[in-house]
């Protein structure tokens, strides 16, 4: 049992459903653009310039953990729907990493 209190009229608790959603979308705008962004920059760090494990490392936590931060966000909040859409974004690293080796 939830120590949250429930809505009134016993429904869903569902006060800040915009807000919510809205933070997701930009968690998830984060993951899609900075994941495939690192990737490239390890694909084309310099031995001297830059180090490719650590754009390699950036480009996973933005690919895999932003995502799953934004399901964790969803699921405290209560909004199934947005956990789901932010989980199926853990797809996008695969898609990227595809897409980048065939175009390179």
């Amino acid at each position: 049992m939830s120590d949250r209190p429930s809505a009134p009229g016993g429904g869903r608790n569902t006060r800040h459903p915009t807000g919510i959603r809205v933070v997701i979308a930009l968690l998830a705008l984060f993951a899609l653009v900075l994941g495939p962004a690192g990737y490239v920059r390890g694909l084309d760090a310099q031995a001297h310039a830059s180090s490719a494990a650590e754009w390699f490392t950036i480009a996973f936590g933005a690919a895999v953990g932003i995502p799953l931060l934004a399901a964790a966000v969803a699921t405290v909040a209560g909004d199934r729907k947005a956990a789901l859409w932010s989980l199926a974004l853990l797809a996008w690293p695969v898609i990227f990493v595809a897409a980048l080796h065939m175009a390179l």
